[in-house]
């Protein structure tokens, strides 16, 4: 459900949810020093500032195409933040009373100068069942629309969290499947925050059957646009991305190589192993054990006998959020079947290795999928 604002008396007293009409999630919430409240507010693909009013009306002060993830204000109007843009990570910012906006540090300007940086283009496209979705397509810069490109879809994890061009920790994996040649496409798919609370609901009690056909509808206009290799397709995610990655594998056939990252596959062993099993009593309504032909017809293990797709399984070995048994158990099934797949294990990281652990880890996670994807479905010399 949205993460809501909310005000009440220090005494005690009535509650007054501030954003409740606003309908998105609020973050990062500051009560400044002349009584005005600000907070974040996710809203499709970005995270942009407002002012409050304990009348509940909100009002936009710095958005764009951007996430702001750390701010602080000051007097008068001044804010201070960190924000990341499509073109380039997060940098220190200040915001003065009168509405001029300064960017204060370049700290990636010397490696931006040496790289191309492709920017994505935000597309809309339909579900099956006419419900609206919100993607964006990256394309390299010899990309011929009359050509055969292959494409690489990244999926979110979460469930419910959102995805937008300025998302920074995938920011350097979109740039480099790109820069390798690929049509680099992600969605925010039904269940993801920044479209009102009734988008992040459709998930409930559905993982896997509700929202996937949305991923798939995404892939559909892109290739529709032209210049795609339908031979050629991938897919990546991490812990729901990697839920969603095995998913797809086990329901359509249209992929050449995956690669599914630090992934939920055992809805049912996931119960008994996370740190994180509130998740599984609150998305399903019930107690495992009260619950188990449905949790196990939501695991993308109960069609593993179906997944036909190279598989490259990436997991860290103390990842208490997704622990590797689920990913042990997905590449045990694989590989008794004789199917192609490859487990690699990191060791010393958790769940946040891609976002916070060594370097060399992250670089090799990184280099491991994009080798992976060019071994089945290679880019153009």
């Amino acid at each position: 459900r949205n993460t809501r604002l909310a005000v009440f008396p220090a005494e005690g007293g009535e509650v007054r949810d501030l954003t409740l009409a606003v309908d998105r999630s609020a973050m990062s919430l500051h009560w400044a020093h002349d009584g005005t409240l600000w907070c974040g507010l996710e809203d499709h693909g970005d995270l942009g500032l407002y002012t409050v009013s304990l009348d509940g009306e909100a009002t936009l002060i710095v958005g764009g195409t951007r996430i702001i993830d750390q701010f602080d204000a000051g007097v008068g109007g001044r804010l201070a933040f960190v924000a990341a843009t499509p073109e380039r990570p997060g940098e220190l910012w200040v915001r003065d009373g009168d509405g001029t906006q300064r960017r204060l540090t370049d700290l990636h300007g010397a490696l931006l100068a040496e790289r191309a940086v492709i920017t994505p283009e935000a597309i809309e496209y339909v579900a099956p069942d006419g419900l609206p979705v919100q993607g964006w397509v990256l394309y390299p810069r010899d990309f011929d629309p009359q050509g055969r490109a292959p494409l690489a879809v990244f999926i979110h994890g979460g469930p419910h969290t959102m995805w937008g061009p300025s998302f920074r920790s995938l920011w350097p994996d979109w740039q480099a499947a790109v820069g390798q040649g690929y049509v680099v496409f992600f969605c925010n798919p039904r269940g993801s925050e920044g479209y009102g609370q009734a988008f992040q609901e459709a998930l409930h009690d559905g993982w896997g059957e509700a929202d996937y056909q949305d991923i798939l509808a995404g892939i559909d206009a892109v290739v529709a646009r032209g210049g795609i290799d339908i031979e050629r397709i991938c897919v990546t995610g991490g812990s729901y991305g990697g839920f969603m990655t095995a998913w797809l594998l086990g329901h359509d056939t249209r992929f050449r190589a995956a690669a599914a990252q630090r992934g939920v596959y055992h809805l049912m062993s996931f119960y008994g192993t996370s740190d994180a099993y509130e998740l599984i009593e609150n998305e399903f309504d019930g107690i495992p054990w009260q619950e188990v032909d449905k949790l196990w017809r939501h695991s993308p293990l109960a069609y593993a006998d179906r997944i036909e797709t190279p598989l490259l399984i990436l997991h860290a070995d103390l990842d208490y959020r997704v622990p590797i048994s689920d990913a042990e158990q997905l590449f045990a099934i694989l590989r008794r079947r004789g199917k192609t797949v490859e487990l690699v294990r990191y060791p010393r990281e958790g769940h946040e290795m891609t976002r916070s652990g060594e370097p060399r880890h992250r670089v090799d996670h990184l280099t491991r999928i994009l080798g992976w994807f060019a071994r089945y479905a290679p880019p153009e010399p």
